[in-house]
């Protein structure tokens, strides 16, 4: 599994409820088709409640998964080109705050203790 996790900031004049609902019923899907071969799971972490508040704090954590690197590649190759680029950023500048998205590629380690419902 190859997961890139991004840290986002919403639009200052959007409702979190606004943000989240435009994040997940449009965005995603639009992305998704966008790519020739997206991601494999897409999940989006919306913070509740930043403890304690402060003035860069981020409205969604989000993981983006990918089957293998060799996937993962294909789909930044593809964001690459400068047509999904422009699209893509004219769609975000409809709900994300311009130049707050945070991008960090991961390796993840996991420690199960009891496996949880689905």
């Amino acid at each position: 599994m190859f997961k890139v996790v991004m840290l986002i900031k919403k639009r200052p004049e959007l409702t979190r409820e606004a943000f989240m609902d435009y994040y997940t019923n449009h965005h995603v899907p639009f992305i998704h088709e966008l790519l020739p071969k997206g991601a494999a799971v897409h999940r989006r972490n919306f913070v509740l409640a930043p403890n304690p508040p402060g003035p860069d704090d981020y409205d969604v954590i989000s993981e983006v998964f990918y089957e293998d690197r060799a996937t993962a590649e294909e789909a930044m190759r593809a964001f690459a080109d400068p047509e999904i680029q422009r699209l893509a950023q004219e769609d975000e500048d409809k709900f994300i705050l311009r130049g707050s998205i945070r991008r960090y590629v991961v390796e993840v380690q996991e420690t199960r203790y009891r496996p949880l419902p689905a």
